[in-house]
């Protein structure tokens, strides 16, 4: 189930975007992106970092339909006439925070396998999926730990979910296809149990 994270997604596209871009100006994009706010379509704020070079407290970017490009307010002053050509590190976050955001979007979107069950395991267990375990019973006492039953929730790619004991196949189980989100909603409910 370990697919690229959405945030190395958006990074990843924003590198293909600008391949002579530096590292460090990735780096900025990276860190401004947490100072992002959408104001509405199109009409970003994104706070300055005196870190990172900024006087300004707040730079408004946008997106020109008319001329199909990007703006920022640090073009427009005394420094910053010579970044019209270039893209600034303001509006690298603007972008990278909308491909974040859209992949964020297409990864809830993605549809999984989740199946419960109950499996008696002397040892590691496993499977082919993320694997939650827990006690069966309410109480740990001895006789848990001579014959240990847990209780298994597996979030998997694949319908057929196998799980192991100590590398051997124990259980099978199907699983019930869920869009992400609500797996992860049932993980969340299961850990509450």
């Amino acid at each position: 189930m370990r697919r690229r994270d959405p945030l190395s997604e958006a990074i990843n596209m924003l590198r293909q975007d600008f391949p002579g871009k530096s590292r460090s100006w990735i780096r900025r994009a990276i860190l401004r992106l947490g100072d992002v706010r959408e104001l509405k379509s199109g009409l970003y704020l994104v706070e300055g970092r005196r870190e990172l070079g900024d006087w300004k407290p707040l730079y408004q970017v946008w997106f020109s339909e008319r001329e199909g490009k990007w703006y920022c307010t640090c073009y427009f002053s005394h420094f910053g006439f010579a970044r019209q050509r270039d893209i600034c590190t303001h509006v690298a976050a603007v972008m990278l925070y909308r491909r974040y955001k859209k992949a964020l979007e297409k990864a809830e979107r993605r549809r999984v396998y989740v199946a419960e069950g109950e499996v008696e395991c002397r040892g590691r267990l496993s499977a082919n999926g993320e694997l939650y375990a827990k006690p069966a019973v309410e109480r740990l006492d001895l006789t848990f730990y001579a014959s240990p039953k847990y209780k298994i929730l597996v979030v998997s790619d694949v319908k057929r979910i196998v799980v192991k004991c100590n590398g051997l196949e124990v259980l099978e189980l199907e699983g019930e296809e869920v869009p992400l989100a609500t797996a992860k909603f049932l993980v969340e409910r299961w850990h509450g149990r």
